[in-house]
């Protein structure tokens, strides 16, 4: 019914400990031919008429985020927890990784959530680097952070004398000048310290599909930055998810929307570099995005800047590829070593096989009789996350074998690969650390042309199990070549 109608159940409801608690409701909506006077409903402030509505829901045959006016009513939830809750409660998040340098101190910011029944003014902290607590420090929070609010103070972490990672941790001790009563106190994080870091490349990672008809703009302000820029330290890929899927889209692109840290929200054209959380949410108030929508070529080359110039990496990678002609095949060797502060237990290692100019079949936004060209599709790739890394020491060596399909432009063909971590926690923690690439035939040699030179021709070709077989076959391959050298390829 229209109008301001107010249920109250007055029963109370126990929460148990450890018990989540959904407070929702059922609405069912009218055809229109109904009840003209039928509404989508809401679930936001009181007052709030042009406010819009998003539902993740099905029309016809195609499932996302819709867009629903409310035409100015809305229905909301109020739910009332009593109990025995600390005044002062902060809540700091988990911060990720910070770099540092040897003798120094590193600032970072951590995000908290005040739970407090005040606005947070000033709050005092410990930091402990590999379980040695240092002094407690006062921070002023201007302006001042409201109830069930989200926001940061920056924190000065003691990189000390040695190299290596070091596990970190802060912790809140008072709120406005009273003890933290919260029952999370403590946020972890990882301090990387070094004493030798390598030039950072960077990773631009594309959302876009046919269906967008703001995405061909977006992606020609990508192009023309491309233009100008390092081939050898940018690198671009294209998924082709976000704003609905294409026939170009691949099961990585869609397990990628993970990474929109938006409330929920995804959308295309928008871009990622090296997945860094450096971008303001818009709809995920005071969080941080790993996502954002450029809006010139001018705003890409300015980011893309930061990642060049300002920022180095623990590890570095290098890539050889060898085509082979006859039975269409591209075998792939990524070579890579790190620093002693690297990451190397949640390095990931992800591979993509990407195509240029790839002639769309129905994208929208471009002018009637015009055709548009896709650039770096993903054609193939190693996995959505990519795959751990046997490292031997602080070096490792992986080889991956792609077929390559007969209708692909081999001239347009290229293969990036970077070191990435992935967290199932915390979608801001899944950095590129660096990345590395070649083309397909230009700056690789086939395999023939190799044995030719060098005299090196594949001997025998054995199974994971040790079992000899007379070509390849689906996972890990071991490949004896006569010069004496043994590869380990996966095979998809």
């Amino acid at each position: 019914m229209i109008g301001w109608n107010e249920v109250k159940f007055s029963e109370p409801y126990p929460i148990k400990a450890g018990e989540e608690l959904y407070a929702g409701y059922t609405y069912t909506q009218f055809d229109s031919n109904t009840d003209t006077k039928s509404y989508p409903f809401s679930a936001v402030k009181d007052g709030l008429a042009d406010q819009p509505l998003w539902v993740y829901c099905k029309l016809g045959n195609d499932t996302g985020w819709y867009n629903f006016s409310m035409g100015g009513y809305n229905i909301s939830i109020q739910v009332l927890v009593e109990g025995d809750f600390a005044e002062y409660d902060v809540m700091p998040s988990d911060f990720g990784t910070v770099k540092g340098a040897i003798n120094s101190n590193v600032e970072t910011s951590v995000e908290f959530t005040n739970n407090a029944v005040e606005a947070v003014s000033s709050l005092d902290y410990i930091v402990s680097v590999d379980g040695v607590a240092g002094s407690e420090q006062h921070v002023a929070i201007s302006p001042s952070v409201g109830y069930n609010k989200i926001g940061t103070f920056k924190v000065s972490i003691p990189c000390g004398s040695t190299e290596g990672l070091k596990n970190v941790k802060v912790e809140v001790t008072k709120v406005n000048g009273h003890k933290n009563g919260g029952a999370t106190i403590v946020a972890e994080g990882k301090l990387s310290v070094a004493a030798n870091v390598y030039k950072r490349n960077l990773c631009i990672e594309e959302f876009t599909t046919e269906q967008c008809g703001n995405c061909p703009r977006v992606a020609g302000y990508l192009h023309e930055y491309l233009e100008t820029a390092d081939p050898n330290r940018v690198f671009a890929v294209c998924h082709h998810a976000g704003y609905y899927t294409d026939w170009l889209t691949k099961s990585c692109d869609k397990t990628l929307l993970y990474l929109y840290n938006d409330g929920g929200r995804t959308f295309a054209p928008a871009m990622m570099f090296n997945r860094e959380p450096d971008f303001k949410s818009a709809y995920a108030t005071g969080q941080k995005n790993n996502v954002v929508l450029p809006g010139s070529t001018t705003e890409i080359s300015k980011y893309a800047s930061k990642y060049l110039n300002k920022t180095m990496a623990d590890a570095k990678l290098d890539v050889s590829v060898a085509y082979n002609e006859s039975e269409s095949k591209a075998v792939i060797v990524v070579t890579g070593e790190s620093n002693d502060a690297y990451d190397k237990e949640s390095a990931l290692l992800t591979l993509y096989l990407t195509e240029d100019n790839v002639e769309a079949k129905d994208q929208a936004g471009v002018s009637f009789g015009t055709t548009f060209y896709h650039q770096h599709v993903i054609r193939d790739f190693n996995s959505a996350w990519g795959a751990p890394v046997t490292w031997e020491g602080n070096k490792f060596s992986a080889t991956y074998e792609f077929d390559v399909d007969s209708a692909w432009k081999k001239d347009d063909l290229k293969v990036v690969a970077f070191l990435n971590k992935h967290s199932t926690k915390s979608r801001i923690d899944n950095r590129i650390e660096n990345v590395a690439g070649k083309n397909l035939v230009q700056n690789s040699t086939s395999i023939e042309s190799v044995g030719s030179a060098y005299n090196v021709v594949e001997v025998a070709r054995y199974n994971a199990a040790g079992q000899r077989i007379s070509g390849k076959q689906k996972g890990l391959n071991i490949v004896k070549l006569s010069n004496g050298k043994t590869l380990k390829i996966m095979v998809k």
